[in-house]
């Protein structure tokens, strides 16, 4: 069983497009949304989505949930917080969706540091998946992203790149995943490459 968490400290950067593209692909038990306007849980409500969803009250929540050994994935909101920083801690795999922009660098740089600091609340040193997201589907040269994520100790690029597609919000406007299509076959392969068995 697995926790993973979509978390980046920057507003913007895809996270809940991105969680929700992922729950068809994982198995989960149920889901959790960190967010403080819960975009997932209104979301997955518009579909009338079968999946859980679970707000916590406290960070003892988070670290409850996690403990029940269940299939879980959390949303985090767009900025830094014990909840985000708790979550983080209880993961088996941390996503981070960002592109090669250079304010969404900035946001890198500076969740970066905040794996740094959870990495010694737990005495162990944690890092992050960097999706790349929201590109044009015809861009194939990302050396910039590649040199940049690499100066950063935890953080390291995944091999997936998600490209801008109107077929997100569509779907997501209907409370869903993109089900078909070379979109869903991108997600589907991100969910293969950090899934744990």
């Amino acid at each position: 069983m697995a926790v993973y968490t979509v978390a980046n400290v920057k507003g913007g950067s895809k996270k809940t497009a991105t969680a929700i593209n992922l729950i068809p692909h994982l198995n989960l038990d149920y889901v959790v949304d960190l967010d403080k306007y819960q975009a997932l849980k209104s979301l997955l409500d518009l579909a009338g989505s079968p999946i859980e969803v679970r707000i916590p009250k406290t960070t003892q929540d988070i670290i409850n949930w996690t403990d029940e050994g269940k299939n879980i994935l959390i949303d985090c909101g767009g900025f830094d917080s014990d909840f985000t920083r708790v979550a983080i801690s209880q993961s088996d795999v941390v996503i981070t969706p960002s592109n090669d922009d250079p304010t969404e660098q900035f946001g890198l740089r500076h969740f970066n540091m905040t794996m740094a600091e959870v990495s010694k609340m737990v005495n162990e040193k944690l890092v992050a998946k960097v999706v790349i997201s929201g590109v044009h589907h015809a861009r194939s040269d990302f050396s910039t992203m590649h040199d940049f994520v690499d100066t950063l100790d935890h953080l390291e690029l995944a091999p997936v790149i998600i490209p801008h597609s109107t077929k997100i919000p569509t779907a997501q406007y209907k409370g869903a995943a993109v089900m078909s299509g070379s979109i869903a076959a991108k997600f589907r392969a991100l969910a293969k490459y950090i899934k744990i068995d």
